[in-house]
């Protein structure tokens, strides 16, 4: 198999292959070596969509279950704090709720 061609997303910079260890759940769940891409040029980090694909099979092995609460005249589903850690999400991000189909609605950070 042909080795991938891939320049950074941000910089068309060349990129380096590296793999991390990824802890969910204080540490219950443990994805080892996940790959992702380093820019030599600007250092930012991002992953293909295949390796992200794969990731999410991997993670998918496993289902978190969140109540959902009331806030205001609001209802919200709040994320655990390592799961908000590995999207590096902040208070005030805004998400994108994606409506699949009347059971699955996807977010988008």
């Amino acid at each position: 198999m042909a080795k991938e061609e891939v320049n950074c997303m941000f910089c068309e910079g060349d990129v380096e292959l590296k793999h991390e260890t990824i802890k969910f759940l204080g540490g219950k769940v443990i994805l080892k070596g996940q790959p992702y891409y380093l820019c030599r040029k600007c250092k930012k980090e991002f992953v293909s969509s295949g390796q992200m694909r794969q990731t999410e099979k991997e993670v998918n092995i496993f289902s978190i279950s969140r109540p959902i609460v009331s806030t205001g005249r609001s209802l919200a589903i709040t994320l655990p704090k390592d799961i908000a850690e590995f999207y590096a999400l902040k208070k005030g991000e805004k998400v994108h709720l994606i409506p699949e189909s009347r059971h699955v609605l996807k977010v988008r950070f």
